[in-house]
């Protein structure tokens, strides 16, 4: 399934949203990006100047891509979310481009709040949640979906800096047609 997704954004530009993310830290010491893939926010993130950066994504593929960039501000964990040990209060911005909703279902909120708390004070986070009327929502896939409702309650005691909805028809890295329905947020730690 990934390697399609891969193979299409290669040569992407990074996501406009982290690129507006990144002009509200105030320190960029400390990032993560989870669900890295081709490392092309990864690479931006170091970079616009943070010293080290995480990556974590459990597809095999990602271990060629960091071989090939070979820089030691770069530490890639090549397992899923689950097996990562949130450390408290470090990150001063975490990145999640298009992956929160491929957690699962399964204690998805405890996850949100970990990943929160991974945050040190004015800490930014970024990325999207897909919402409940995204055509993927068949009630077979272990995806995440949420109303926006859920979201703004996963997103409490944070100062939402962006946030928008949209719906809207498109096609998926592997060419099918899907109606797209994602929340987009930039939400910095107040405590």
């Amino acid at each position: 399934m990934w390697k399609k997704y891969f193979k299409k954004h290669l040569k992407r530009k990074p996501r406009e949203q982290l690129v507006q993310a990144v002009s509200f830290c105030t320190n960029k010491k400390n990032a993560l990006d989870l669900g890295a893939g081709t490392l092309i926010e990864s690479k931006f993130l170091i970079k616009k100047g943070f010293k080290n950066v995480i990556a974590i994504d459990n597809a095999p593929e990602v271990k060629e891509f960091v071989n090939n960039f070979n820089n030691k501000k770069l530490i890639l964990k090549n397992i899923s979310f689950q097996k990562y040990n949130f450390p408290k209060k470090r990150f001063d911005l975490i990145n999640a481009q298009f992956s929160l909703p491929f957690y699962g279902k399964k204690d998805f909120n405890s996850f949100i709040k970990k990943v929160k708390n991974s945050l040190v004070i004015k800490g930014i986070f970024v990325g999207q949640f897909f919402g409940k009327k995204d055509s993927w929502n068949d009630g077979k896939k272990e995806i995440a979906f949420h109303t926006k409702n859920q979201v703004h309650k996963l997103l409490s005691n944070m100062k939402i800096l962006k946030f928008a909805e949209k719906e809207k028809e498109g096609k998926t890295a592997s060419g099918n047609l899907k109606h797209w329905h994602i929340f987009y947020f930039i939400a910095q730690r107040n405590k």
